[in-house]
C-alpha cells in the first residue's frame, strides 16, 4: 500500500525548493540539504521511509533538471502587423495565464524555470497575432512542435493570454475523431475553462448556467473571472444545446471557447449559428476578435483540390469560419508542416502561415526523434528490430480488408509479454494510479485490427489465468508454465533485474497478477470510435490497455502512459511516419524501460526523417538571421523533392522535373541507398578501382600518423578528377541528398587552391577485401572493410540503421591535427544546446579553411534481409565533405525526375491521408 505521506512530503519539498531557486536550478547538494530539511522538519506529522524518500529525491531531481529553450522564428513585419503585446503589457492583469501558471507548478510540478520560458514562447506567439483592440485584422501563423512534445501546452498557454488580452471568441480545431476532441476538450476544461463541460452543458439535467461553479484543474485555485466552453467533454458543438441554456456569445459578456472536431457538417453548423446569432457590421462582419487554433494543422485542413475548383471540404470550412470575423487570427499546430508550407503563399485565401512560422524548442526530458534516431542518439536501445520476414508470412504487405488473420508473430508475442512485465515494473515502482498503454499498429484495416484484438484478448486471458493460478508457486514449478516462462525469458533477455532492482522471483509472486489482471485489449479505429480509449474515466486508478489500431492512432492522440509499442507501416511519406510516432514524448519513471518494435525499414526512414526535420528548423533560423520572411521559405521549400515523400501526393502541385538546393557548406553527403542492379553495382566498383589506381599520379601521397588516423591519404588531388568520379558512380536517386552529376557541376564551378583530400579507409570491423587495390605501382590492402547491415530489395540496397551512415563516426577528423579537432570540438560544444552532446557529428570537423575531402569506403554487406539474390559481397560507397564557408551558404542545384525516382522504389502505401480502411 503506498505511503499518503509521500505525496505530500514530495508536493512540500518542491514547492520549498522552487520558493528559493527561482531563476537558476539547485545544485545536487543544495537541494538534498533542502529536502532533507523539509524532511525533518515534518517528520512527525508525515513520517516515510528511508527508500521513499530516496524515490522522492529521484522524481524531483528529474523535475527541477528540466530546461526549455524558447524557440525561433520568421515573420513578416512588412505586411502592417506590428509588435502591440509589449506596450499594452500593463494594462493587462493576466489572470487566466497566473492561474495557469500556478497550476502547471503546484498540481503538474513544473519548476519555475520551465513556466517562466513557456511564458516567454507564449508572449512571443501572442505578440505576432493580431491586437485585439485593433479595428481589423487577418492573421496567419504557424507554430512547430515536435511530436507529443507539449504543442497543446503552449496553445493552452496561448489560449489562456488571448482570453487575458482581449480575445473574444477562441476555437480549437482538435483533429478529426471524437476521442481526440474529447481529450483536448478535458485538457482544456482543466487548464484553460476551469470547469467540467460535461456539467455545464446538460441540457437533460436542465443544470446549464447552474453548475458553472463545479471547478477541475486551473477552477479549484481562481474564479474570480471565467471563460465559458460551449462545447463539452461528452458533446462536440451544438446549436440546440446552446439554444436550450439560452446561451450566445454576446450575453455571457466573458470569453467564450470551443472545441471542435474538423468534421464538414459540424464546421458548417458552427458557421451558420455563428452568422446567425451575432450581430454584423456594415460589412456583414462580426466585430469580436477571434482566435482559430488548428490542432494537427498539416490534416485535413490544407487544400488538397486543384487550383482552380472548389477547395476541400474542411479547408474551405476553415476560411468561410475566417471570413465571417472582421478581426481574426489563425494558427495552425502542427509536428509535420510540410504539407502547409507547400501552399501556394501567393493565394491570400488560403491558409499558407504568411505572417509567421514559429518554430519550438522541446524540454530536455522530451524523448523524441533525435534522441532515438539522430546522429547524438542517446535513447536508441528503445528500439528493438522486428522480423520482417515472419511479420510478412502473417501479414503479406499488400493484404486486403477482407483478409483473415490466422496467427500473430512471436516476436509480437514478446513485445506483449514486455508490457504485462513493464506493468508489474511500474507497479512496483509505485506508480500505481498511472495510465499504461501499449501500441499495437500492424495493418490499416479496420476488420484485421478487429480479429487482431481477438487473438489477443484469447491470449491475455490464458496468460492472465497461468499467472493467477501458478504465480505463488515455487520457480522451478511455475517454470513448466508456459506463459511464465516465457515472460521470464523476456525479462532475462532485456536485463531488467538489473535495470529496475527487483528479482524475478519477487515481481512474479508478488506484483504480476495484481499488475495485470486490469489489463485490456481494444480496438481503436473509426467503428469502435472515442469509447475505446476512455482515460477520462480511470483518473483515479488509471487504465490499463492493449490498443490495436492504424490511422485512428496516428494523429493528436495520446497514448497515456506509452510503455510498448509494436510499429508496422510501410510508407515513405514523412508525415505519416512522423504522426505515427506516439512513443514520442514524455516517459516519467519509466523512460529506462520504454521498447518500440519496429522493422529495419521503419528504423532506416526514421533515421531519413530526424535529418530532414532538423534541417528544416536549422533553416528557420538561417532564415531568421538573415531577415527573410515565410514567403521565402515557403518558396524555397516548395522547390524541394524531399516533398515527394515528406508528404502526401495529393497535397501537392504535379511537375515533371523539380529543382531542388542542397547547402554544400559544412555539410557531409554520403551514399547510403544505390540502385539494386548488379550491372550498376559492378560499374561502381570498376570507376571506384580506376580513380584509386590514378591516386599516386594526381594527387600527393600523405603519411603523417597524426593526421592519416592510419588510414590511406592524399592530398591535393584536382577538383576535375573527383567531379568525374562522382558522374560515373551512380546512387538511388530516392537518397535525395546526393546527386552525383549535381556535386560534379558545383565542384567544377569552383576552386580550392590546395585542391582535395582523399581518404581510403584502411582498417574497419569487416573482413579484409579479397585483393589488393592497384594503385600506380603500389599494392594497397584492405585490412579490414566497413561492416555495415545492408537491407535490399529488387530496386534499392540500402545501408540499414537508424543514422544512415556509410563511414564511421569521426571519419572527418582524418586529415586534421590534433589541435585542430580539439578547436573544432570545443566550437561545437559551444552552441546553446550541445554542452552535453557526448558524441561531435561529423559535420562539426568540417571546419572553414580545411580542404574538401572524398572518403572511399569498401563495405562488407551484411544483407539482413535481400529479395535480390544477385548483389555482391562487397558495396563500395562514397562520401563527401565541403568545409564550412563564411558568409554566404553554398548550395549545389539538383534536378530530379519523380519518374525516376518512382523506378527506383517501391510504394505500396495509399491511404496516408485516409481514415482507417473498412
Amino acid at each position: 500500500m503506498i505511503n499518503p505521506n509521500v505525496e505530500l512530503l514530495e508536493d512540500y519539498i518542491f514547492i520549498s525548493v522552487n520558493k528559493i531557486y527561482k531563476k537558476l536550478p539547485p545544485t545536487e547538494e543544495e537541494f538534498l540539504e533542502e529536502a532533507t530539511s523539509v524532511r525533518n522538519l515534518v517528520a512527525p506529522k508525515w513520517p516515510v521511509s528511508d527508500v521513499e524518500f530516496a524515490e522522492i529525491i529521484s522524481r524531483l531531481k528529474e523535475s527541477l533538471e528540466i530546461q526549455m529553450d524558447i524557440g525561433v522564428y520568421i515573420d513578416d513585419r512588412n505586411n502592417g502587423h506590428q509588435s502591440w503585446l509589449l506596450s499594452k503589457r500593463a494594462d493587462f492583469d493576466f489572470f487566466f495565464w497566473n492561474r495557469y501558471k500556478e497550476y502547471l507548478e503546484n498540481e503538474k510540478h513544473w519548476n519555475p524555470r520551465l513556466t517562466t520560458n513557456l511564458g516567454k514562447i507564449s508572449d512571443e506567439i501572442l505578440d505576432l497575432c493580431g491586437d485585439p483592440s485593433e479595428d481589423h485584422f487577418a492573421i496567419k501563423g504557424l507554430v512547430i512542435g515536435d511530436v507529443q512534445s507539449g504543442k497543446t501546452a503552449n496553445y493552452t498557454a496561448i489560449c489562456n493570454k488571448a482570453a487575458d488580452t482581449g480575445y473574444r471568441i477562441i476555437i480549437v480545431l482538435a483533429g478529426m475523431q471524437e476521442n481526440l476532441r474529447k481529450q483536448t476538450q478535458e485538457r482544456l476544461d482543466a487548464e484553460c475553462t476551469g470547469r467540467k463541460s460535461e456539467y455545464f452543458l446538460d441540457p437533460k439535467g436542465g443544470q446549464g448556467i447552474k453548475n458553472q461553479a463545479v471547478g477541475v484543474g486551473v477552477g479549484n485555485r481562481r474564479k474570480d473571472k471565467k471563460i465559458v466552453a460551449f462545447t463539452s467533454v461528452t458533446k462536440d458543438f451544438d446549436s440546440g444545446i446552446l439554444r436550450n441554456n439560452n446561451l450566445g456569445i454576446e450575453n455571457v459578456n466573458c470569453p467564450v471557447i470551443l472545441v471542435v472536431k474538423k468534421n464538414k457538417r459540424i464546421l458548417n453548423n458552427l458557421i451558420k449559428w455563428l452568422s446567425d446569432n451575432n450581430t454584423q457590421n456594415a460589412a456583414g462582419k462580426i466585430d469580436l476578435p477571434l482566435m482559430l487554433i488548428d490542432d494537427e494543422a498539416d490534416n485535413a485542413s490544407v487544400n488538397t483540390k486543384d487550383e482552380d475548383s472548389q477547395p476541400a471540404a474542411i479547408n474551405d470550412c476553415i476560411r468561410r469560419l475566417l471570413n465571417l470575423f472582421s478581426k481574426t487570427t489563425y494558427i495552425g499546430i502542427t509536428a509535420t508542416p510540410f504539407a502547409n508550407i507547400f501552399i501556394d503563399p501567393e493565394k491570400d485565401a488560403d491558409l499558407f502561415p504568411a505572417d509567421f512560422i514559429y518554430a519550438l524548442s522541446a524540454p530536455t526530458n522530451y524523448i523524441g526523434s533525435d534522441r532515438i534516431f539522430g546522429e547524438n542518439s542517446d535513447r536508441d536501445h528503445m528500439i528493438q528490430e522486428i522480423d520482417i520476414e515472419e511479420l510478412e508470412a502473417y501479414f503479406p504487405l499488400k493484404h486486403k480488408k477482407d483478409f483473415e488473420v490466422e496467427g500473430l508473430p512471436e516476436d509480437l508475442y514478446e513485445a506483449t509479454y514486455y508490457f504485462l512485465l513493464l506493468n508489474a515494473i511500474r507497479d512496483y515502482r509505485g506508480d500505481l494510479t498511472e495510465h499504461r498503454s501499449m501500441m499495437v499498429h500492424i495493418s490499416l484495416y479496420t476488420n484485421v485490427q478487429n480479429q487482431i484484438q481477438e487473438l489477443l484478448n484469447v491470449w491475455l486471458d490464458q496468460v492472465k489465468s497461468d499467472v493467477r493460478n501458478y504465480a505463488k508457486l515455487s520457480v522451478s514449478e511455475s517454470e513448466k508454465i508456459k506463459n511464465i516462462k516465457a515472460m521470464h525469458v523476456v525479462w532475462d533477455k532485456y536485463h531488467l533485474s538489473g535495470k529496475v532492482g527487483i528479482e524475478w522471483e519477487d515481481l512474479l509472486k508478488n506484483y504480476l497478477h495484481k499488475a495485470i489482471s486490469p489489463i485490456e485489449v481494444r480496438a481503436v479505429n473509426m467503428k469502435t470510435g472515442a469509447a475505446s480509449l476512455d482515460y477520462f474515466n480511470h483518473k483515479n486508478d488509471g487504465l490499463r490497455v492493449i490498443a490495436v489500431g492504424g490511422n485512428s492512432m496516428s494523429r493528436g492522440l495520446t497514448l497515456e502512459g506509452l510503455g510498448v509499442t509494436y510499429f508496422h507501416r510501410n510508407t515513405k511519406m514523412y508525415d505519416t511516419l512522423l504522426q505515427m510516432g506516439r512513443w514520442f514524448g514524455y516517459r516519467t519513471n519509466y523512460e529506462d524501460v520504454a521498447k518500440v518494435w519496429m522493422t529495419p525499414e521503419a528504423i532506416d526512414w526514421y533515421g531519413q526523417i530526424t535529418r530532414a526535420t532538423a534541417e528544416l528548423k536549422e533553416e528557420i533560423s538561417k532564415m531568421r538571421n538573415s531577415n527573410q520572411t515565410p514567403r521565402d521559405f515557403g518558396l524555397k521549400v516548395r522547390q524541394d523533392p524531399g516533398a515527394l515523400i515528406v508528404t502526401a501526393r495529393n497535397k501537392m502541385r504535379e511537375a515533371a522535373d523539380l529543382p531542388f538546393p542542397v547547402t554544400m557548406s559544412g555539410n557531409l553527403l554520403e551514399t547510403p541507398r544505390l540502385k539494386a542492379s548488379k550491372n550498376i553495382l559492378d560499374s561502381n566498383e570498376i570507376a571506384f578501382k580506376n580513380f584509386v589506381n590514378s591516386l599516386n599520379s594526381i594527387g600527393d601521397r600523405f603519411f603523417d600518423e597524426e593526421r592519416t588516423k592510419g588510414h590511406y591519404y592524399w592530398k591535393n588531388v584536382p577538383g576535375d578528377n573527383v567531379a568525374q568520379l562522382l558522374l560515373e558512380f551512380e546512387t538511388n536517386p530516392w537518397h535525395l541528398s546526393f546527386n552525383g552529376r549535381a556535386l560534379a557541376e558545383f565542384i567544377e564551378t569552383h576552386y580550392w587552391c590546395n585542391g582535395w583530400d582523399v581518404v581510403l579507409i584502411k582498417t574497419g570491423s569487416g573482413i579484409p577485401f579479397n585483393e589488393p587495390l592497384q594503385c600506380g605501382d603500389e599494392m594497397l590492402v584492405i585490412e579490414g572493410t566497413e561492416k555495415r547491415k545492408i537491407l535490399a530489395d529488387k530496386k534499392m540496397v540500402s545501408v540499414s540503421g537508424t543514422k544512415l551512415r556509410v563511414g564511421a563516426g569521426g571519419c572527418t577528423r582524418i586529415g586534421l591535427s590534433k589541435d585542430e579537432i580539439q578547436d573544432a570540438e570545443k566550437a561545437y560544444r559551444s552552441i546553446p544546446g550541445n554542452e552535453n552532446k557526448k558524441n561531435i557529428p561529423d559535420k562539426a570537423y568540417l571546419i572553414a579553411n580545411r580542404n574538401p575531402i572524398l572518403m572511399l569506403h569498401i563495405i562488407q554487406a551484411d544483407y539482413s534481409k535481400s529479395e535480390n539474390k544477385d548483389l555482391p559481397e562487397f558495396l563500395f560507397a562514397l562520401g563527401v565533405g565541403f568545409p564550412k564557408t563564411n558568409g554566404s551558404t553554398e548550395t549545389a542545384n539538383y534536378k530530379v525526375n519523380k519518374i525516376e525516382l518512382r523506378k527506383w522504389v517501391d510504394v505500396y502505401d495509399n491511404y496516408d491521408n485516409e481514415e482507417d480502411m473498412e
